[in-house]
C-alpha cells in the first residue's frame, strides 16, 4: 500500500485479531418476514458485534434481506450481492424488489442476499449531513481556503463522533466483512458465494483476505486497488474520466438523442462553469456554484447501461445548466450530499493523506495536467477533500491486499471504465493467486452493467463455475 511498514504491521495485528473471533458465534438470527405484504422478498435485522474484537460487547443492527431462489430444489447456495458505495444499501435495494432487475440470470439457482452495510440504509445507521458542504471549499485556491476545508472536514467528523460514538469507530471495511461472514453463518451457508461492484469489489477482496477457506464463486468488478494510494487513485481516475468525456461529448456529435446534439459540448461545459462561478445557478435547494457542477460529473458521467443511459441525463442536466438552470448537477453532487458513512469509512480505508495547502495546490495542478478540462473533478479528489480534517485516524490505511488459499476469483472490468480503470483489475489479479481477470472492450463503470458478453462470462462462472477463457 501507500504506507510505511509500521501502517502496514498495524493492519495486519488487526487482521490477526478479527480471525481469532468466532464470526458465526459472535452473531445472533435472522426471523426472515416478508419485506412487504405479500412480497417475495424477506427482510430480518442481524445483530452483530460493534466492535469485533470484543465479542461480547455492544452489539449494532445489520439489515438483511433475501430473494429465494425459485428452483429451491436444486439451488447453489446463497449469492451475496454488494452495489459499491462505499454505504452502498443493498438490502434496502432488494427489499424495493430490484433484484429481479440487477440479478435476473441467477434467481432460479440462487437465494439471493444483500445488506444495508453498518451506519447506513435501514441498519443502524449514520447520519451526520453532508461532509462536503456547499460554501465551503472543495478545491481550495489559498491555504485560507485549504484551512476551510479541514476544518468543514473535521467539525462533521467531530459532530458524527458525539451523535454516534463507536458506530463512527468502527465502520471500517474489514469490520463489514466480518458482518458479511456472520451473515453467512447464520443462514447456515458453509461457502460464501459473491457479486460485488466497484467498492464492492475491495470488500469482497477484504473478505477473501480474512476467510480466503470460506470463498466459494466470487466476482470482483469495477476494482478499487487499495494498493495504489490516494494521489494514484486521483491521477487514475482524471485521466480516464477526461476520456468519458470526450467519448461523451463524440456520442452528442453523432447521436441527435442527446439534448446538446449540433452543439460543442465541451465549450458548453467551460462556458457554464465560467457562469457558475461568478454568478451561481438557480437550484433545488439553493445556490449551484460551478463546484457543485464539477462534483456531479463523477456521478454523471460514468456509464452503467444495464440499468440507467446516464449519457442522456448528462446532456439535458448541462444543456438546462447552460439556461441558467443547475438542478440536476445539484440533485447528485458530492458537495452537499448527506451521505455520511460514505465518507466516513472512505476516512477509515480510502484517506486522502494530505500534508497542507502546499500539497493540495500540487495534487489539483497534476490532475490539470492529466485531465486539462475536469481536472480533479473526480471521485478520489471528493474522498481526498472530505477525508482532509477526519478527526479518526485510518484503521485500514493503503496497503496492498494480497489473497492466499481461496477458490478461483474471477476479477472483471472494462477497458474503459472511469471510475475505476482497467489498470486496479490487472494489479489486483496479481495479488490474488489463481484469479482469473476478464476485460471487455466497453466504455462505463463495471463490466457487468456495460458489457452482455461480460454478463455471460459471469453468469457461466457463478452458475457452472466455469471461468472464462477469453475477453470481450
Amino acid at each position: 500500500m501507500w504506507k510505511s511498514l509500521t501502517a502496514a504491521s498495524i493492519a495486519g495485528a488487526v487482521l490477526v485479531a478479527a480471525v481469532g473471533v468466532n464470526t458465526a458465534a459472535a452473531a445472533g438470527t435472522l426471523d426472515w418476514k416478508a419485506c412487504k405484504p405479500g412480497a417475495i422478498e424477506r427482510c430480518a435485522t442481524l445483530k452483530v458485534p460493534l466492535d469485533w474484537s470484543k465479542p461480547a460487547g455492544s452489539t449494532t443492527d445489520v439489515f438483511v434481506a433475501k430473494v429465494p431462489a425459485k428452483d429451491q430444489k436444486h439451488k447453489l447456495g446463497a449469492l451475496f450481492f454488494n452495489p459499491g458505495g462505499p454505504g452502498g444499501a443493498g438490502g434496502s435495494i432488494f427489499a424495493a424488489g430490484l433484484a429481479d432487475v440487477i440479478l435476473p440470470q441467477f434467481r432460479d439457482k440462487y437465494d439471493l442476499i444483500s445488506f444495508d452495510p453498518r451506519g447506513t440504509g435501514s441498519s443502524s445507521q449514520l447520519d451526520c449531513g453532508p461532509v462536503l458542504r456547499q460554501g465551503v471549499p472543495v478545491f481550495p485556491k489559498s491555504a485560507a481556503e485549504y484551512d476551510a476545508m479541514v476544518a468543514s472536514s473535521r467539525a462533521t467528523g467531530e459532530q458524527c463522533l458525539k451523535q454516534h460514538g463507536e458506530l463512527m469507530r468502527n465502520l471500517d471495511t474489514r469490520s463489514v466483512a466480518r458482518d458479511m461472514d456472520a451473515i453467512r453463518g447464520a443462514l447456515g451457508e458453509a461457502k460464501f458465494n459473491y457479486i460485488g461492484l466497484s467498492y464492492g469489489s475491495y470488500l469482497g477482496t477484504i473478505y477473501a483476505q480474512q476467510f480466503p477457506q470460506r470463498v466459494g464463486r466470487m466476482v470482483l468488478d469495477g476494482i478499487v486497488d487499495h494498493k495504489q494510494g490516494a494521489l494514484k487513485f486521483m491521477l487514475d481516475e482524471a485521466r480516464t474520466m477526461e476520456d468519458s468525456f470526450n467519448r461523451f461529448a463524440a456520442w452528442c456529435a453523432k447521436d441527435t438523442a442527446c439534448a446538446l446534439h449540433g452543439q460543442d459540448v465541451g465549450d458548453v461545459y467551460d462556458a457554464t462553469l465560467r457562469t457558475a462561478d461568478k454568478t451561481p445557478l438557480k437550484g433545488p435547494k439553493g445556490p449551484v456554484t460551478g463546484d457543485v457542477i464539477r462534483m456531479a460529473v463523477p456521478t454523471l458521467l460514468p456509464l452503467t447501461a444495464m440499468v440507467s443511459d446516464n449519457w442522456p441525463a448528462l446532456a439535458t442536466a448541462l444543456a438546462k445548466a447552460a439556461k441558467g438552470d443547475g438542478t440536476d448537477f445539484a440533485n447528485v453532487s458530492y458537495l452537499g450530499d448527506p451521505e455520511t458513512a460514505y465518507a466516513a469509512v472512505s476516512c477509515m480505508d480510502l484517506p486522502g493523506e494530505l500534508r497542507g495547502y502546499a500539497d493540495a495546490r500540487a495534487r489539483l495542478a497534476l490532475a490539470k495536467s492529466v485531465a486539462p478540462r475536469l481536472g480533479a473533478s473526480v471521485e478520489g479528489w471528493a474522498l481526498t477533500a472530505a477525508c482532509s480534517g477526519w478527526p479518526i485516524p485510518p484503521s485500514n490505511p493503503w496497503q496492498a491486499t494480497p489473497v492466499h488459499g481461496a477458490a478461483p476469483i474471477l476479477i472483471t472490468s472494462t477497458l474503459h471504465d472511469p471510475s475505476t480503470p482497467v489498470t486496479n483489475a490487472r494489479s489486483l489479479n496479481r495479488q490474488i493467486d489463481g484469479s482469473r481477470l476478464l476485460t471487455a472492450d466497453a466504455v462505463g463503470h463495471t463490466a457487468y452493467f456495460n458489457s452482455a458478453c461480460a454478463r455471460d462470462g459471469i453468469a457461466d462462472y457463478l452458475l457452472k463455475g466455469k471461468l472464462p477463457t477469453k475477453t470481450c
